[in-house]
């Protein structure tokens, strides 16, 4: 399904090299304060530093042993490193190295979905304004409402991605912690001042309490960020199919797929295939909120999970936001359709218009409602326009004139404030004369 992306460079952040070179990040960065602070001999991180080679064979070999990767790890390193090896991990539990390193590794994910967030960005702000006076049939319930624009449809998906672009950054924000505290958490061995040194160098600050690992409530809080983008990009998906329909064709993907049997075919796979990925995504995210409550001080029952999802997660929304951004850009939209479709909705979506002139000219609500339903069925039936119904009926007439009838109709007039929302999601040096 994916191999035709390259998911790089998002791949390479959840690779063996990548994930030890992490964690030799955190163990130097955890010697150098411990070095600054007299706590262990001078010259050790330099030594360290230097010799300090990454054998991914010989550390899987070690773990195949002992069965414990950190410890597989310090093994390996000390075996490059030599006597200045017995410094490494010094004070510092497992979780200390592991949780701090994939706070590193989630904030340069994150930084990577904020990337692609801000091309999908980029063209749905372009399609917003340049479907900005494009009419269409707004539909509730499957069923014509009244009359939209294309590019207010784009403007609500543009105004949504600013919520998951917050919800991103918040989410960013709350990951980039660390913890170099020790076993549960209480410094025994790791003194403060160490971990606020070390963790200033690793670009992260220190969480505020934590036991032997970092609370799992900031982890959930990146996964439900990443399915809020995922149900963003779902929701564009959908609607494109929707339109896409052989009775609507209002919209088409720009490259759809054939059938093997019925040579007609044009389906719209890409949106399909968006729509289903997002759903493992959300699935996501209950297990990740469920690796919260932990056994005391700690227990593995996260782990796994994470191992699993974490990865998963970025790698799709990756995806799906990359592929979101080109199945707009690719977009094949018919404006003569949207509008054929409007004319032959018979005017009834204009109905609201024409029940709140009546009650404005005096008629109760009720009797105006049921009598423009009344109308509206007899359009159906007749296959006339709505406005030439109202027209030839002397109720409506005893309210309204032929030209107030006709007014009621009149599109550029229902559409007139559209303008107002795109002043409100564009708030700041929105110049409506320069986008038409």
């Amino acid at each position: 399904m994916l191999e035709r992306y390259s998911l790089a460079p998002m791949k390479d952040l959840w690779t063996w090299k990548a994930q030890y070179e992490r964690w030799l990040e955190v163990e130097l960065a955890s010697l150098s304060a411990l070095e600054k602070l007299g706590l262990i001999p001078q010259g050790v991180t330099l030594a360290v530093k230097t010799k300090a080679k990454i054998n991914i064979e010989r550390i899987h070999e070690l773990e195949k042993e002992i069965g414990h990767d950190l410890i597989a790890f310090l093994w390996a390193l000390e075996e490059e490193v030599g006597e200045e090896g017995r410094w490494l991990h010094f004070g510092l539990t497992s979780s200390d190295v592991k949780d701090t390193a994939l706070a590193l590794l989630l904030r340069d994910a994150l930084t990577l979905i904020q990337e692609k967030v801000e091309r999908l960005k980029a063209v749905l702000r372009e399609m917003a304004l340049a479907g900005k006076k494009i009419p269409i049939l707004g539909r509730t319930h499957g069923q014509w409402a009244e009359p939209t624009t294309f590019g207010h449809k784009v403007l609500v998906w543009y105004d949504e991605l600013l919520r998951v672009e917050e919800r991103l950054c918040r989410a960013k924000d709350g990951i980039c912690v660390g913890k170099l505290s020790g076993a549960v958490g209480t410094h025994a061995y790791f003194p403060p001042e160490a971990e606020e040194l070390a963790l200033k160098a690793l670009g992260l600050r220190p969480c505020a309490a934590a036991t032997q690992v970092i609370s799992r409530d900031r982890h959930a809080e990146v996964v439900f960020a990443l399915a809020s983008a995922a149900s963003l990009v779902e929701k564009i998906a959908l609607e494109v199919r929707h339109l896409s329909r052989a009775e609507v064709k209002e919209v088409e993907e720009g490259r759809p797929e054939g059938s093997s049997a019925m040579p007609h075919k044009r389906n719209p796979i890409l949106s399909e295939r968006l729509c289903g990925l997002a759903r493992v995504v959300r699935a996501s995210v209950e297990p990740i909120l469920e690796s919260g409550a932990l056994w005391h001080e700690r227990d593995m029952s996260h782990s796994s999970v994470e191992r699993i999802l974490l990865p998963q997660c970025f790698l799709i929304v990756d995806y799906m936001l990359d592929r979101g951004e080109k199945l707009l850009r690719g977009l094949r939209i018919y404006p003569e359709t949207m509008r054929k479709h409007l004319e032959e909705a018979l005017g009834l979506p204009f109905s609201e218009g024409l029940l709140l002139a009546l009650v404005r000219a005096g008629m109760e609500r009720k009797a105006a409602h049921l009598l423009v339903a009344e109308l509206c069925e007899e359009a159906e039936r007749e296959r006339k326009p709505l406005w030439e119904v109202a027209s030839h009926d002397s109720r409506v007439l005893n309210y309204l004139s032929a030209e107030e009838i006709r007014s009621i109709f009149d599109l550029d007039r229902v559409l007139r404030n559209v303008e107002a929302s795109f002043a409100r999601v564009f708030p700041s040096g929105y110049n409506p004369s320069c986008d038409d």
